[in-house]
């Protein structure tokens, strides 16, 4: 049986991309995984998923330009929830205008499993 809901989790550490995974287990949803951001747009681009979970720090660019990325395909933008180490006001601001969900690392698995039902609008 396949999910409803396809996200892609954008994160370069596999160790925090396994507490992503296991905090989205019990979730109705089929979870993918890039560690860059070029294989981010690729992936995206492929799986058309309904939520991106986005660090901002990868490896090859930055998470905003993942977003640019992605607003250049021919397709509907997925839902984003930016999930990083920079809270500084600016990048929040940036999130804003994004229009994306913001959350903090560290964080708790209860909290991100919370925050992407909240997103995905899951009961």
């Amino acid at each position: 049986m396949t999910s409803p809901y396809c996200v892609v989790s954008v994160e370069d550490d596999l160790g925090i991309f396994r507490i992503i995974e296991a905090s989205l287990r019990p979730l109705p949803i089929e979870l993918h995984h890039a560690a860059t951001g070029r294989d981010a747009i690729a992936l995206i681009g492929q799986c058309r998923p309904t939520l991106v979970i986005l660090d901002i720090s990868l490896p090859d660019m930055n998470g905003w330009d993942v977003l640019q990325g992605i607003s250049k395909m021919e397709i509907q933008r997925p839902k984003v929830l930016v999930l990083t180490a920079f809270t500084n006001p600016t990048h929040r601001l940036i999130g804003h205008l994004q229009n994306v969900t913001f959350m903090s690392k560290p964080f708790l698995p209860k909290e991100l499993s919370t925050a992407v039902k909240d997103v995905l609008n899951i009961q």
